[in-house]
């Protein structure tokens, strides 16, 4: 497929049919550009890359090359499984293009995009992310209060595994944690937890809370109608613009 902008393709990266994701690449094709990777939320249960395609769209339209897998959800597969889908996935992105990429994820794509950018035995290499951007992330949830999550997160060894408050470092990538004050689903505590303890051991974090935002209000950000006057927009920009390589 192929707009006035962008181009689409659809690319395979293991056996599976989850084992697919979408590139959004600008049509003028320069290999400079600002590489985002998307991972979308559903609670480790629901979604998928079709349904994101406005995310993607709103971040070409800002100059950005995109990348969108889906992976297996859970009850076909656990916690385990489903993170190992989202390393091969961002692995294989890798592999296939040169640069720097940003990670950026909503609500469970959050959870799993910050534990890629702090937790350095997941990725082949992991430096080559050079920021992080979530929205509506949870990073500090454990003990669970979901009944659901003792079994998705299972086996018990690996809970920690699970929270991304537990590999903050001095060198991880920057980290822009964007919130809703009305977000009754993942509660803004979890990026101040996390930004608090990542500052705590001298790394970059900062923080944005929206009025009268909830937790899918702050995706929805991303949508035509609103992207032209979305603060959420405006802070990931000058964020990227920020911390992007030098050339």
């Amino acid at each position: 497929a192929r707009s006035s902008r962008y181009r689409i393709e659809d690319i395979g990266y293991g056996g599976n049919h989850h084992h697919r994701y979408d590139r959004y690449s600008q049509v003028d094709g320069s290999e400079d550009r600002v590489k985002i990777i998307f991972l979308y939320g559903g609670g480790w249960q629901s979604g998928t890359r079709k349904d994101f395609r406005f995310v993607a769209d709103t971040l070409c339209s800002l100059g950005f090359d995109v990348f969108v897998p889906d992976y297996r959800l859970y009850p076909e597969v656990r916690f385990g499984e489903i993170l190992s889908d989202v390393v091969t996935a961002v692995d294989s992105i890798m592999d296939d293009n040169d640069g720097a990429f940003f990670v950026m994820g909503h609500s469970a794509g959050a959870q799993m995009g910050a534990l890629l950018s702090l937790n350095t035995d997941l990725l082949r290499c992991p430096d080559r992310i050079v920021g992080f951007i979530g929205l509506a992330g949870p990073y500090d949830f454990y003990p669970y209060t979901e009944e659901a999550h003792w079994d998705l997160f299972a086996p018990k060894d690996t809970y920690p595994a699970s929270q991304p408050v537990n590999f903050v470092r001095e060198d991880a990538p920057p980290m822009l944690l964007l919130h809703g004050r009305e977000d009754t689903r993942v509660r803004r505590g979890h990026s101040k937890s996390l930004m608090e303890k990542q500052q705590a051991t001298g790394g970059t974090a900062s923080r944005e809370v929206y009025d009268n935002m909830g937790h899918v209000g702050i995706i929805l950000s991303f949508t035509r109608m609103q992207r032209r006057k979305s603060k959420v927009l405006a802070d990931l920009h000058q964020f990227v613009m920020q911390h992007k390589p030098k050339l």
